[in-house]
């Protein structure tokens, strides 16, 4: 006999946004150890999570895996891949959603659990007019509540926009690209601890703005949670830690005074030499512990011991001394360096140095249709004609690692890169180009993706592309003093974050920007987050760092060059009639063919409004596929004397050659001929004509008289 099988489902539904915003679990993924199914307009996902029963105890680090999966059948496709139609590869959407969510929940798990977590993001139905990300947020929070382990949750996440009069909560994605602004924040009641911002022109007080009303909307969406979550019975789920050994620690601390290490790293202003002291005292450290306490019980993590004092030592001489490791001041930026690349056949490029980061960034200028096309689960066919690539090989921080394809951090900081920069690109009419940056990351310590903005900016200007804007970017730091109960004792937020600090800072927060607006933000913390005044006192002092590196920049280029690369492809566009077009492109493209060959094989493309656009990188060529084309499209001139040529002779007429390579009828009854003239004694085949254009029909042929 065969039962039905009955669900114990857990439900709640609340109007948020104008939408209902709906949770509910226990009817799928029943074997995950927490499974949840949210939605939002007609968006749902379900998120799982899966914890690892028996981890490695020696590990020294959270093993928290986010997995946003791509679901072309959520989204009514079947996939563009014309040889392959089932999901491959993460799309860089999904990698963007992974990280999104990632930086959002990773700070709030318990400190020292060794526990593999994967939370994996399956759409089951997307509406694609509505972007994903505020969504898989508020999932992943609520179904990491769900697992019952020591989460410091729950997690709200809004999204806002700016329509010049007031802000859109939740905006869609049509209303996206008409808003001023377009800023994603995520976090815990009360903070922020995830943002990702990109504005076409957002001034500083416009996005504080934006920030208070978000941590509103934030608890908002917590509360919501917090009443779903209070129906769901949570399993006891006890988590291992690798927490180290007291005795270890006071070991360490010990040795490392009483040899006075500190002074070492505090002389230590660059990558190389601060890695060197490092391992080198970690191996005088092991050493002394392998000869005076062999047998000690947390040996295993004396290497996590040595990294906690090292932060430790570090933090506290900013705390209490004011002082940075590198011995600079709070608000001193890194010494700069700039200069244009010495290659001259790339169409522009740029070295950018701040200390020991390096980052090099070249332009490729190419024709308008050689577009990227965005075909995705949530795009159709999407063209871009702006493209960003960062690219982060490993010997940029002297490790002998091979490169292979992107990863999630380069495709994540191209990403930051290119919403930095695309608002302030000239449209197409002014600059018909497509536009490629690559940045390489030659050197690293700390903050390359900033520094690919700046370099960035510079191989624009180089290039002769007319930006509205320089852009510069900065990443800011924090160091804070905490109690037990996450309450924030002391802090100092730090400009321009060094490789030394990011060993132990609390904060990235990334602003990029021209002098008057915010172009882009990220933020990334280890801490619960960041209130309100916190958040304000970044953007203010990243303000002044930016306006500091724009007018550093501005000394070495401060315009475009007044005309691209002479390597680069030119472009001319013009119109013509757009009921011309076929002509022009001929019976099976025979005419267009003859075009593209007499003028040695240029480029021709045609827009629906009649605009030509041709393309070569030698301007004769150009000019003669203009004239071959505009001697077909253009019309004749009216009421002006032409000479024409008697092609063929009838009786009701003769047909004649008109300049432009024109042909047509000259009527019997245009010639002002007496009564019942034989037209074939009047003219022949080769004679020559005066004949006049006093119009053009219905089907565009002229209308001719004789002059």
């Amino acid at each position: 006999m065969i039962t039905s099988h009955s669900f114990s489902l857990t439900t709640h539904t609340i109007h948020r946004w104008n939408h209902i915003l709906s949770f509910e679990t226990g009817k799928l993924a029943p074997q995950a150890d927490a499974s949840v199914v949210v939605r939002l307009w007609d968006n749902v996902l379900l998120v799982t999570v899966c914890i690892e029963k028996t981890p490695n105890p020696d590990k020294d680090f959270l093993p928290l895996t986010v997995d946003w999966r791509d679901s072309y059948g959520s989204a009514w496709k079947i996939g563009w891949w014309p040889y392959r139609k089932r999901e491959s590869r993460p799309s860089d959407n999904a990698i963007l959603y992974s990280r999104m969510v990632d930086r959002a929940i990773r700070p709030l798990f318990p400190k020292y659990c060794v526990n593999d977590i994967v939370l994996t993001i399956t759409p089951l139905v997307i509406d694609r007019e509505q972007d994903l990300g505020v969504l898989s947020i508020i999932g992943a929070s609520t179904a990491v509540m769900m697992t019952g382990i020591p989460f410091d949750g729950p997690v709200g996440a809004v999204r806002l926009g700016h329509n010049d009069e007031w802000f859109v909560l939740n905006p869609s994605r049509e209303q996206i690209t008409k808003s001023q602004l377009n800023l994603l924040t995520a976090g815990p009641r009360g903070v922020i601890n995830m943002i990702e911002c990109d504005a076409p022109q957002a001034p500083d007080d416009l996005v504080l703005q934006a920030f208070a009303l978000s941590q509103k909307q934030i608890d908002a969406v917590i509360d919501a949670q917090a009443v779903f979550l209070s129906q769901c019975t949570k399993p006891s789920f006890h988590l291992t830690f690798s927490k180290p050994h007291p005795d270890l620690l006071a070991l360490v601390y010990r040795w490392a005074d009483e040899n006075e290490v500190s002074h070492h790293f505090f002389s230590a202003h660059n990558k190389t030499s601060f890695n060197t002291i490092y391992s080198s005292l970690l191996t005088q450290l092991e050493r002394f512990v392998d000869t005076m306490h062999p047998d000690h019980p947390g040996r295993a993590l004396l290497g996590s011991v040595w990294f906690t004092y090292v932060r430790d030592m570090v933090r506290m001489r900013t705390l209490t001394q004011w002082i940075r490791a590198d011995g600079r001041d709070k608000t001193m930026i890194r010494p700069l360096f700039a200069d244009v690349w010495l290659f001259d056949r790339l169409h522009g490029s740029w070295l950018f140095r701040r200390w020991d980061t390096q980052v090099m960034t070249t332009l490729t200028l190419w024709w308008p249709t050689d577009v990227q096309l965005i075909d995705t689960m949530e795009y159709d066919e999407v063209e871009q004609r702006y493209i960003h690539h960062y690219n982060f090989p490993w010997f940029s921080v002297n490790e002998a690692k091979p490169t292979r394809w992107a990863w999630r951090r380069e495709i994540g900081h191209g990403a930051l890169a290119e919403k930095a920069l695309e608002h302030v690109l000239p449209p197409l009419t002014q600059f018909p180009y497509t536009m490629r940056l690559v940045s390489e990351c030659l050197s690293s310590w700390w903050s390359t993706s900033m520094a690919s903005v700046c370099a960035s900016t510079l191989a624009l200007l180089d290039g002769g592309v007319p930006i509205q804007a320089p852009v510069a970017g900065i990443a800011m730091g924090l160091f804070t003093q905490t109690a037990s109960t996450w309450s924030i004792e002391k802090y100092v937020i730090l400009t321009d974050l060094s490789g030394t600090e990011d060993f132990v800072w609390d904060m990235d927060f990334k602003v990029a920007g021209t002098r008057t607006w915010i172009t882009a933000i990220q933020l990334d913390t280890k801490i619960r987050g960041l209130s309100y005044e916190m958040i304000a006192e970044t953007i203010l002092a990243a303000r002044e760092a930016r306006i500091a590196i724009l007018d550093f920049m501005g000394k070495i280029i401060n315009q475009p060059r007044a005309t691209v690369s002479p390597f680069a492809p030119k472009i001319h566009s013009f119109l013509i009639n757009p009921a011309k077009i076929r002509d022009v492109i001929g019976k099976w493209g025979e005419m267009i063919d003859k075009i593209i060959e007499q003028a040695w094989w240029v480029k021709i493309d045609f827009k629906d409004d009649g605009t030509v656009i041709i393309c070569d990188r030698d301007a004769e060529k150009i000019a003669k596929a203009e004239a071959l084309i505009r001697d077909i499209a253009d019309d004749l001139p009216l009421n002006t004397p032409l000479q024409a040529t008697v092609t063929k002779v009838e009786s009701y007429g003769v047909f004649v050659s008109l300049p432009k390579n024109k042909s047509w009828l000259l009527h019997i009854k245009a010639m002002n001929l007496p009564p019942n003239t034989n037209v074939a004694t009047q003219w022949k085949i080769g004679d020559s004509i005066a004949v006049l254009v006093t119009g053009i029909d219905d089907q565009g042929r002229p209308i001719l008289i004789k002059a």
